[in-house]
């Protein structure tokens, strides 16, 4: 895997407004969609193109396309809204952790994350701190590399120089800790979209 290709991934499908990926314990979809607040029974099954069309960040509504990731795993694509609560992941003892790249904001967020006992965030420059739960996640990840440029545009934030670093960190680290990386077949697959109440 090379460096950016997690979110060339991502961007090629159209969150370069946002993005707030969940990957989160439990094969049960619609269970997860229960504890974030959805109903299950009125959510809607579609591939990711279908659902970006209603791709809307900052909405005052929250959608998320909600299904299997990898065994033992869901994940969770906000769609439109906030990203979603996830101190109602940390209440049902699950572990999870979430990314959230937001140029018109912070840029790369701290990782949200809990191991299933303590739940918590970790800035992307702490990533190789000993002491927090996904530790052991994080071989081969830096906070910075030699050479490394940054570029200041004074506009929108870009996944370019440590931003675009820090982001891959974590989509790397969320496959690592869920046994999957995101994929064009995962992209192209049919979940569900759940609209969870804000």
């Amino acid at each position: 895997m090379t460096y950016g290709e997690q979110w060339a991934l991502l961007s090629a499908r159209g969150f370069d407004d946002m993005f707030a990926g969940t990957w989160i314990e439990g094969d049960d979809p619609d269970e997860i969609a229960r504890i974030l607040g959805s109903d299950p029974a009125a959510a809607v099954p579609c591939g990711l193109d279908e659902a970006m069309r209603e791709y809307e960040p900052y909405a005052f509504k929250e959608l998320v396309w909600l299904g299997e990731h990898a065994p033992g795993w869901t994940h969770a694509v906000t769609i439109a809204g906030p990203r979603p609560r996830t101190d109602l992941l940390a209440a049902s003892g699950r572990r999870f952790v979430q990314v959230v790249w937001e140029p018109h904001g912070l840029g790369v967020h701290d990782l949200y994350y809990s191991d299933g006992v303590t739940a918590g965030r970790q800035s992307p420059v702490a990533i190789a701190e000993p002491g927090w739960p996904f530790h052991e996640y994080v071989e081969g990840l830096t906070r910075s590399r030699p050479g490394l440029i940054d570029v200041f545009t004074g506009g929108p934030a870009k996944p370019v120089g440590s931003l675009g670093l820090w982001l891959d960190n974590w989509l790397i680290l969320a496959g690592r800790v869920s046994g999957r990386l995101i994929d064009e077949r995962y992209l192209d697959a049919t979940r569900r979209l759940y609209r969870i109440p804000i």
